[in-house]
């Protein structure tokens, strides 16, 4: 494969990307086969942040991968804190397991940090997450709003001295329901 190019999403890349997530998610066995309607409906949101959606592609331009973080709030009796939730994440069936997700999501993670946000939640296959350091959501005192099994649902801190603990329940924002 050629080299690897990450940036920031353009409009003119919209509908390849639409593309590539349904592509994606074509085969998957946990899966509404709504990804790519779930990204323009983020795009409409207020929660959407354009530098926080990247896509990769080659020298050429072909679209190979995507992903996109979007702000949810995280509420207990005590506090509200925005965090990022990551979704979706995908890449081209044939380019999968060649680390494109793992840079993608890395890419959004640095920017996430450079932007000040504190953590991440997702909702995803427990080993392949974990190998990018996330841990069950419930171990930090975070919970899902809806049922799912607890280790798909995880939460990584963007430092490694966080000013605060998060807790409580996420709630995501209209354009995910």
């Amino acid at each position: 494969m050629t080299q690897l190019l990450i940036g920031t999403i353009v409009e003119s890349e919209y509908d390849l990307a639409k593309e590539v997530v349904k592509e994606a998610f074509l085969n998957e066995e946990h899966t509404d086969g709504r990804e790519h309607e779930l990204i323009g409906k983020i795009r409409k949101s207020l929660e959407y942040n354009a530098e926080l959606e990247v896509v990769a592609k080659t020298e050429r331009g072909k679209i190979l991968g995507h992903a996109m973080m979007s702000e949810v709030m995280v509420n207990s009796e005590e506090q509200s804190n925005v965090v990022l939730a990551l979704a979706p994440v995908s890449v081209l069936p044939e380019y999968q397991k060649k680390g494109i997700g793992k840079a993608l999501i890395e890419a959004l993670e640095y920017r996430a940090y450079e932007n000040g946000y504190i953590g991440v939640v997702v909702l995803g296959h427990a080993e392949y997450y974990q190998k990018l350091g996330y841990h069950k959501a419930s171990e930090f005192g975070i919970e899902p709003p809806f049922d799912v099994p607890d280790e798909n649902f995880m939460f990584k801190y963007l430092w490694d001295h966080p000013t605060k603990e998060i807790r409580g329940i996420v709630h995501y924002p209209e354009a995910f329901l």
